[in-house]
């Protein structure tokens, strides 16, 4: 997320704006991920007869899940699907409302999307053990999962993730942050209505990434109707209000299960002093710490100079946790 309403709601969800650092490796030559998404992804469709839009490639066990953040699909994995699929067998999906996958009913709250994941890999017939990745919001989702499913998951990396009561502790240390937020939640209202004012179109639909091919860029556009902006704008009430209280609710310890959280060292939130950003910084780091204690094999690492997106920026950072996590189930 780079421009316009998304990116600001990828403020509010993730905490923390993408930012400006250059990606540290190419992405892929335009086509080769998109062609596999545009031709291989498939519709699953669920008990109620929703549909989710499922892309999966590579053969071995465990498999990789891939989760992503507020407002994105599987095009966010696009760097780093393929060289998973060259080690194990790896799927990424398109939450309910994004993509080609159909809405669901709201609230979309971590328990809804958590369902969502359980029940679509049980309908694709994709069975465990999972290693579970995702990032940012999806960092709910995905500890969920796990918490309700303990014997389905091998292992988890989690990218950058929203962590419980955020928030909460933010304000604690920077007052202004409820702030912020607000402002950065302007947006999404506007473009979730139905029908949506002309005039919104280019506030609304942001470009698709640079190294789409027209047919997957003209799937982008029309992905981001007021269906995708309802969908984004429930997630992110949910989020606020109600994901941290479910997760809580449903804590466990997760045993020795293998669990990397990747922290990115760069991150900041738009109008902060040098102070406030170094107070953000702790709280977000202190939590990512709490999370990785869920497993007596747990561990936070920091990657210095990249912000929120850091399977786009650093790719081999991320591949290199996920093969660790693969590894260690496999022994």
């Amino acid at each position: 997320m780079k421009r316009g309403v998304a990116v600001l709601a990828g403020v509010v969800a993730g905490l923390l704006l993408a930012g400006t650092a250059e990606a540290r490796k190419a992405p892929p030559p335009p086509g080769d991920w998109w062609t596999g998404y545009l031709e291989g992804s498939r519709l699953v469709k669920l008990p109620d007869g929703r549909k989710i839009n499922l892309y999966c490639e590579g053969h071995g066990a465990p498999l990789v899940v891939l989760d992503s953040g507020l407002g994105d699909g599987a095009s966010s994995w696009r760097m780093v699907q393929d060289q998973i699929a060259a080690r194990t067998r790896v799927c990424a999906y398109d939450r309910a409302g994004y993509g080609r996958s159909t809405p669901g009913p709201e609230p979309r709250d971590s328990r809804a999307l958590a369902a969502d994941l359980a029940a679509t890999l049980q309908a694709a017939r994709e069975p465990g053990p999972y290693i579970l990745v995702g990032h940012s919001l999806a960092s709910f989702n995905l500890r969920l999962f796990a918490f309700e499913h303990r014997g389905q998951v091998a292992g988890m990396v989690l990218v950058d993730p929203s962590a419980d009561r955020q928030f909460d502790r933010m304000t604690a240390v920077v007052p202004r942050v409820p702030d912020i937020l607000k402002a950065a939640d302007v947006g999404l209202p506007l473009c979730a209505q139905s029908p949506r004012p002309s005039r919104l179109e280019k506030v609304c639909v942001r470009s698709a990434p640079a190294d789409a091919p027209p047919e997957a860029a003209d799937l982008y556009a029309q992905a981001q109707g007021p269906d995708y902006y309802r969908t984004q704008l429930s997630e992110q009430i949910a989020f606020e209000k109600t994901d941290s209280k479910e997760l809580m609710a449903a804590r466990r310890s997760l045993g020795t299960m293998p669990l990397v959280i990747l922290t990115a060292g760069a991150n900041t939130m738009p109008g902060l002093s040098a102070d406030e950003t170094a107070a953000i910084r702790k709280v977000w780091t202190t939590m990512h710490e709490e999370m990785a204690e869920l497993s007596r094999r747990g561990v936070d690492r920091v990657v210095p100079d990249v912000t929120h997106y850091i399977h786009q920026q650093r790719p081999d950072i991320v591949l290199n946790a996920v093969f660790e996590v693969l590894d260690a189930t496999r022994r």
